[in-house]
């Protein structure tokens, strides 16, 4: 087992060593630039074995983990396989209504829910099973990409003529971000660094990629407008996407508690503004060339 710790110092380290005294087989390495393409990297090299098998914090993963994913590597003879992600939080209402919202296909886009026992080939999937032969081969991950490294890998895996394989029968419970301001701030990140794998790899990019960016671009014009007798227009934007985001909410929240549905509203608004705003920001810096720190900074 590698634990990689990025300079945490919430007591990680000693909890850790004192687990090293029953466990000497426990190797623990440090990530002084705290970024998860560069402590993937720190890991791989350091690995000895024939799988790599990530495991991320925020995840709780089912007793027979290594096994499965072992097992259906060795059946499908796919350069990566994975499970899938069940939302899991604290019993209050913001965590809770985050996690409802990430039930949503209209919130996520797809990319991260329950599909059932399905299992087939997918575009990309959560920590992966790979041989670390077949990492080392593409590169390992791309140390530039702060956010995304995940999708810039797979891309890269993709068109060297691997295949990754998706089994639903694989859950790992995942816990979102806590709190409305957290959650913002993941997804503009992911939206800022989205742009850096879409550069790098044009055909990677998919039309749900630029909805968010297309309603960001669309509030920002119609508020220019407004000196103009654009306010009508503003209005009727602002309109019709709350009544979309009130009718999402509302049928999630039907299952779940009528309660939550402005809960719900409210996290599928900041994943939408956050990752458009990001993408945004994203292009803004390809021509001056510089990023904000914003972008680079944890969000737990």
């Amino acid at each position: 087992m590698i634990v990689i710790d990025g300079m945490s110092d919430d007591g990680t380290m000693e909890l850790l060593q004192e687990l090293r005294e029953c466990y000497p087989d426990l190797i623990l390495l440090q990530n002084p630039d705290r970024f998860v393409s560069s402590s993937m990297n720190i890991g791989i090299k350091q690995a000895v074995g024939e799988y790599i098998v990530r495991a991320d914090v925020r995840c709780l993963h089912p007793a027979k983990y290594l096994l499965d994913l072992l097992a259906l590597s060795q059946k499908s003879g796919a350069d990566n396989v994975g499970g899938v992600l069940i939302p899991i939080s604290e019993d209050r209402y913001v965590p809770k209504s985050i996690r409802f919202a990430y039930k949503s296909p209209i919130a996520m886009g797809g990319a991260l829910r329950d599909r059932g026992d399905f299992e087939g080939e997918t575009d990309t999937v959560y920590g992966g099973c790979f041989k670390k032969e077949t990492l080392l081969r593409i590169g390992m991950y791309d140390e530039e990409m702060v956010r995304n490294q995940d999708d810039e890998l797979s891309f890269r895996l993709r068109k060297a003529g691997g295949r990754i394989i998706q089994s639903g029968k694989i859950k790992v419970r995942y816990a979102p971000r806590g709190s409305y301001r957290q959650l913002y701030k993941q997804f503009s990140q992911y939206g800022y660094w989205k742009v850096a794998v879409i550069v790098k790899h044009p055909n990677q990019a998919s039309f749900r990629h630029f909805l968010p960016l297309a309603l960001v671009l669309g509030f920002i014009t119609l508020f220019a407008f407004i000196p103009f007798d654009g306010v009508l227009w503003l209005v009727g934007y602002t309109t019709l996407y709350l009544m979309a985001l009130g009718y999402t909410s509302v049928r999630i929240a039907s299952k779940q508690g009528i309660l939550f549905a402005p809960g719900i509203g409210m996290a599928i608004f900041l994943i939408h503004i956050g990752f458009g705003l990001g993408f945004l920001s994203g292009i803004l810096n390809r021509f001056t060339k510089r990023t904000s720190p914003y972008f680079k900074t944890l969000s737990r």
